[in-house]
């Protein structure tokens, strides 16, 4: 089965019952946890797709993990994933849902790339452009990439806003190649 339709598919189903049962945030609290908890713990993801080992003490060791720290809920829908032989799902499947919840509340993904780490009140202050033109709240998912020299990459969905150094350097040396180098003035 595909990636996207299993993570759709379980992430909807956790989404509508966090929603129902009016515990989105806290959902989405538990959950962005138990991804951090993956993300910076691998060895948890390598024991989960361990096939020798019965799915009962895949099960018991998510319990012992997270069973006090997270909602019921939350603990089920892990133990759903690893019950119906869905591990290497888990975490995409989390990052899905978290998509889901903010965007019910009003918030929405972007990837901001820069060349260099900027301060916080720029990005604040993106944000707040951002809201005033959209009248949506942005979270930024801040990515540096020294290559784009300078300025700012903005991804949104499925929209791209460059207005880095490197492309405007690459639509000058279009339009320089197009226009001929006599026509500017150039005479060889």
């Amino acid at each position: 089965m595909s990636v996207d339709i299993v993570t759709d598919k379980y992430s909807t189903a956790i989404f509508e019952l966090a929603q129902e049962g009016n515990i989105l945030e806290e959902i989405e609290k538990d959950l962005s946890y138990v991804k951090d908890v993956m993300d910076t713990q691998p060895e948890l993801g390598e024991f989960l797709l361990y096939p020798a080992l019965e799915t009962q003490a895949k099960c018991d060791v998510l319990t012992k993990i997270f069973g006090q720290s997270i909602s019921a809920l939350a603990l089920n829908f892990l133990l759903v994933m690893v019950t119906r032989g869905r591990m290497r799902y888990i975490v995409s499947t989390i990052k899905e849902f978290i998509i889901k919840a903010r965007e019910a509340r009003g918030i929405f993904a972007a990837t901001v790339i820069v060349s260099e780490p900027m301060p916080d009140e720029i990005y604040s202050s993106l944000a707040d452009k951002l809201k005033a033109v959209t009248g949506k709240q942005y979270i930024f998912d801040i990515k540096v990439d020294p290559t784009i020299v300078g300025g700012i990459i903005l991804q949104i969905g499925d929209t791209r806003i460059d207005a880095s150094v490197t492309r405007r350097l690459e639509d000058l040396k279009k339009h320089l190649l197009t226009t001929g180098a006599t026509e500017i003035g150039v005479n060889g």
